[in-house]
């Protein structure tokens, strides 16, 4: 009876120390939170050449795809603001934008995935261990800072609030969104 107490307290204690890094779902990694810490988290990584080289390229086409999907999200959220304000508003019609809006973030994330993925391909075992840490950081961080990954966004992070129409993700799910006007999809 002893042994069977001593081994359920022993799996609660498992069960409590893993449940942190579960706790806030991967796709609340978004990848306007993950991009803007890249750099400080290369540093970490002791890259050689070749790889510093494919992570700047990363790097860069990541930063102008979500520089693009901000800029666009700006575009959509006036757009929905002017046609709310229009005197025989049509809410279908709306929804269009905002349709166009997740079928392109979810493209971009899949492609954010790709570039990204191909980086991994690139590290030694050492450095996609040090890679899947930062992420499990990410994860826990945002459920320890956020109130389960849903508040206050990584220190770094570039963007705004959230959209009204709850986008989230990142680096993890590394994709998909759905929040137009200005809010982030989600991640990359």
């Amino acid at each position: 009876m002893r042994l069977i107490r001593t081994a359920r307290a022993a799996w609660l204690v498992l069960a409590m120390a893993v449940a942190p890094a579960f706790a806030v779902p991967v796709m609340d990694l978004r990848a306007e939170d993950l991009v803007p810490m890249a750099a400080e988290f290369r540093k970490s990584l002791n890259l050689n050449a070749n790889q510093q080289t494919l992570w700047a390229k990363v790097e860069d086409q990541s930063k102008a795809l979500l520089r693009e999907r901000k800029a666009r999200r700006a575009r959509v959220q006036e757009a929905t603001r002017q046609g709310l304000q229009a005197q025989n508003v049509e809410l279908r019609e709306l929804q269009a934008g905002l349709e166009a809006e997740q079928a392109a973030t979810a493209a971009e994330d899949r492609q954010l995935r790709e570039w990204w993925l191909g980086i991994n391909d690139a590290l030694d075992d050492g450095q996609r261990e040090a890679a899947a840490k930062f992420l499990l950081e990410q994860l826990i961080r945002m459920e320890d800072g956020a109130g389960g990954g849903r508040g206050e966004r990584p220190a770094g992070s570039e963007g705004g609030h959230r959209g009204a129409h709850g986008g989230r993700g990142g680096m993890g799910g590394m994709g998909g969104g759905s929040g137009a006007g200005g809010g982030p999809g989600r991640g990359m």
